[in-house]
């Protein structure tokens, strides 16, 4: 049974994941809906029939690789990739793997070493205000905003039919550092498959020729300055901390 947009609705208000209010994205834009994937996915029946359906829009595409961006949509690569290959039982079993955020080791204290003090910020150390001190084994890590494909997963998608899967899209940042990992690794990228889409987020803006959505939500959708000027914040509807990223938003405007 094919799922309609309405019926994958349903799912995901069944399970308290579809929830209006005033939410701070991972982005900074500030929502009047939110999407809680986690609380759908937590549910493996729920991930099963949501990545079937995926799968069957794909099952044509000769796929050969899922790959979805950590840590969030890992699930969905499981789920998509066993499908497509009970779907397509003729071919191989299609692996499921994930992309990663791109990390640099800035600083680190070598075990058995005295502790490594830095300035902050280190990379404009005439500016620093404050230290940080490093103890043995411990690294100061910088977490870039692209993605790649580490744990020998590049060489897996070289040559392959590669699907990418997220859950949600409202910038689609990660899906498309997600797609230009599986390019940058020699993969040929069929497409795009996402459980919602809540930013008006297309296929071209993805770097991809097909992309599909289970959901599409319609939600207002603000920057920090639209929202203080005239939205959610100028109506004064209250921050939700406990979804999205709400609580360190306030924290950084000195509000708890």
């Amino acid at each position: 049974m094919i799922l309609s947009p309405d019926r994958v609705r349903e799912i995901l208000a069944s399970t308290g994941a579809v929830i209006e209010g005033h939410f701070v994205g991972t982005s900074g834009k500030h929502l009047s809906l939110y999407v809680a994937k986690d609380r759908a996915t937590r549910l493996t029946s729920v991930s099963f029939e949501l990545c079937l359906e995926i799968a069957r829009r794909f099952a044509q595409e000769d796929v050969d690789v899922v790959v979805a961006p950590a840590v969030g949509a890992i699930a969905l690569s499981q789920w998509t990739a066993y499908h497509l290959s009970q779907l397509r039982p003729d071919r191989p079993e299609v692996l499921a793997l994930y992309s990663e955020h791109l990390e640099t080791i800035e600083a680190q204290c070598e075990p058995g070493s005295k502790p490594v003090v830095i300035k902050l910020p280190w990379h404009k150390h005439d500016d620093a205000t404050d230290v940080l001190r490093l103890f043995p084994g411990e690294k100061l890590v910088v977490v870039k905003t692209s993605f790649v494909l580490k744990r020998g997963f590049a060489a897996d998608v070289k040559g392959k039919r590669v699907l990418a899967v997220e859950d949600t899209l409202t910038t689609g940042l990660s899906a498309r550092g997600t797609a230009d990992a599986i390019k940058a690794a020699g993969g040929i990228l069929v497409g795009v498959g996402a459980l919602v889409e809540g930013g008006g987020v297309t296929a071209d803006d993805l770097g991809v020729f097909r992309l599909e959505s289970l959901l599409r939500v319609k939600r207002q959708i603000f920057t920090r300055e639209e929202c203080a000027d005239h939205g959610l914040c100028r109506a004064g509807v209250p921050i939700n901390t406990q979804f999205g990223h709400g609580a360190a938003f306030l924290a950084e405007q000195g509000k708890s």
